[in-house]
């Protein structure tokens, strides 16, 4: 029997174990899949400190993967999207799958699902990515990727690029001309990719990482501002002087860091937009000015968690765009499975891309 290694998350603070488990052929309705690259979310530092409740069980965890099809279940023909699929074609998957139903679901709000199939409970085949063979079920979302478009250009923005594109779903028709994106992570880069496709003409990225601000300017920043070497006041006078005195049409927080929220809002313009992405946890609690929001016709609007579909687009993007934009090149950082814990602090710094190649 096939048999491939796992890395298994029991308790915060504990280290990860890395075991030998069977990976079974396919049934009817599932896919295994050869794990060709992982990739490291932010959020699995939050994992490992703790700031996710502990598991009752161990668990199998890892959410950005792209691989090769090992085994095909006898009702599989195609991917989610009505592609032909067989064994050797790439494929892109969701591992967390929202069970599409539930009020949580119809809501649009999948993140809050009570029936999510994560986190995968180890020592049963799942479709985690911190693993040699991922099994996806019935459940699961996967798309194939194009013989032509390399797993590196999708797996370059991982969660980010779906989280971008449901933010920018809420945004609307239009962005504007003037975008400013506070964080130049993997989701601020997926954002300021999207606000160059969306023909915004004006794009500042805020950010810390000189690596990070240099790939910025690469997908379509036509400035950026290091929150090392700048005040707040500094960043605010030279978006004036970009916007030409109007200010932002639309600003991203995607710093996922509280003090982003005043400096943001205050960036906006009239008829301004504020889409936050990035203050998913923890406390961000200011005074806010209503009187201002009233009379500039300010809207602030909240985005969090993937629609399924969004990972297709992800794809599709990579395809049109990924060789044009050297998607391939964010990826900065690449680690073996044994060294996760490593890969997941690297991610944590000034890396623009952080992999684990099983």
């Amino acid at each position: 029997m096939r048999t491939g290694k796992v890395v298994v998350f029991t308790a915060p603070s504990k280290p990860l174990e890395i075991r030998t488990e069977p990976s079974p052929d396919p049934s009817a309705d599932q896919v295994v899949v050869r794990v060709s690259i992982a990739g490291v979310c932010g959020s699995d530092a939050h994992r490992l400190s703790g700031d996710y409740p502990a598991p009752s069980q161990p668990i199998c965890f890892g959410h950005e993967g792209v691989g090769v099809v090992e085994a095909l279940g006898s009702n599989i023909t195609s991917d989610r999207a009505g592609t032909p699929l067989a064994v050797g074609d790439r494929i892109s998957w969701l591992p967390a799958t929202p069970c599409g139903d539930c009020e949580a679901c119809e809501l649009s709000t999948p993140m809050f699902c009570k029936d999510i199939n994560w986190p995968a409970p180890a020592g049963t085949p799942n479709a985690a990515t911190y693993r040699e063979f991922a099994t996806l079920g019935a459940r699961n979302i996967y798309y194939r990727i194009p013989d032509t478009t390399s797993l590196e250009s999708v797996i370059a923005f991982g969660c980010a690029m779906p989280t971008a594109l449901r933010g920018f779903a809420k945004l609307g028709q239009s962005v504007g001309s003037d975008v400013v994106i506070q964080g130049s992570g993997p989701v601020g880069l997926a954002m300021t990719v999207l606000a160059s496709l969306a023909g915004a003409k004006t794009i500042i990225v805020t950010g810390g990482s000189k690596e990070r601000l240099d790939a910025a300017r690469k997908l379509g920043a036509t400035e950026t501002l290091s929150v090392r070497s700048t005040s707040v006041e500094e960043r605010r006078e030279r978006v004036k002087v970009l916007t030409k005195g109007r200010m932002a049409s639309v600003v991203v927080e995607a710093a996922g860091v509280p003090e982003a929220f005043p400096e943001g809002l205050d960036l906006l313009g009239m008829n301004g937009k504020y889409l936050i992405a990035g203050l998913y946890s923890g406390k961000a609690v200011y005074p806010v000015d209503a009187v201002r929001i009233v009379n500039y016709n300010l809207q602030i609007i909240g985005s969090v968690g993937i629609e399924p579909e969004h990972y297709l687009k992800t794809v599709q993007i990579a395809t049109e765009h990924g060789s044009r934009l050297g998607f391939a090149d964010l990826i900065t950082h690449r680690f073996p499975l044994s060294d996760l814990e490593e890969a997941i602090r690297s991610a944590r710094m000034d890396s623009v891309k952080t992999v684990v190649v099983p």
